[in-house]
């Protein structure tokens, strides 16, 4: 999105944008899990040729998953979709403005073993994005994804109970272990993605 006055992003055309293309070209994977609680996050990616991510680390404060690497998100409120969860969040989070986010559409369902039925939003970023900590954030990261590539990521199986195996990853980066269901979905963006 441009403001009066800058010339426009071409990355901001969905026909330009490869992320966009992308995410047209293949099925969507929804989950149906209704004793999971609905949330959704925003996966950020800065209009760059290689794109940086919006991570953050959560505050050591909150009183789950502290210290953890998450993309910005959390519970849907009554008669909110995903999108509109995801770019709630992101606001209230880091301070994004919505106004400023270019959603491409929905990534694959994910779920967390605390019973969370999660939907990553896909969306681009201006490069610098305006962003402000709050007590839930405790520090923004942005790995690019061409330094996510090249990491050697640790791969691990989980057995649920009830005996199903999830695949498990984890991305070492500049101190940071990024693990859980944000690596997952970028395992998956890493995987498949343009």
């Amino acid at each position: 999105m441009t403001s009066a006055g800058e010339t426009p992003d071409p990355l901001d055309r969905a026909l330009d944008d490869p992320w966009a293309v992308w995410l047209g070209r293949r099925a969507r994977t929804p989950l149906h899990l209704p004793d999971y609680r609905r949330a959704a996050v925003l996966v950020a990616l800065t209009r760059e040729r290689d794109p940086r991510v919006l991570l953050t680390v959560r505050s050591a404060d909150l009183p789950t998953h502290r210290g953890q690497i998450s993309f910005p998100g959390g519970s849907l409120e009554a008669a909110e979709t995903p999108v509109q969860a995801a770019l709630r969040e992101a606001e209230e989070e880091v301070g994004l403005d919505p106004r400023t986010v270019h959603v491409l559409g929905e990534l694959d369902d994910v779920f967390t073993p605390v019973g969370f039925h999660v939907t990553p939003v896909l969306a681009r970023v201006p490069a610098e994005p305006r962003l402000t900590l709050t007590a839930e954030v405790a520090q923004i990261i942005t790995p690019t994804l061409g330094e996510l590539r090249g990491l050697d990521v640790i791969h691990e199986t989980r057995t649920l109970p009830g005996g199903q195996q999830v695949p498990l990853y984890r991305f070492p980066w500049r101190g940071h272990d990024i693990w859980g269901m944000t690596a997952r979905v970028l395992h998956d963006l890493l995987q498949h993605g343009p």
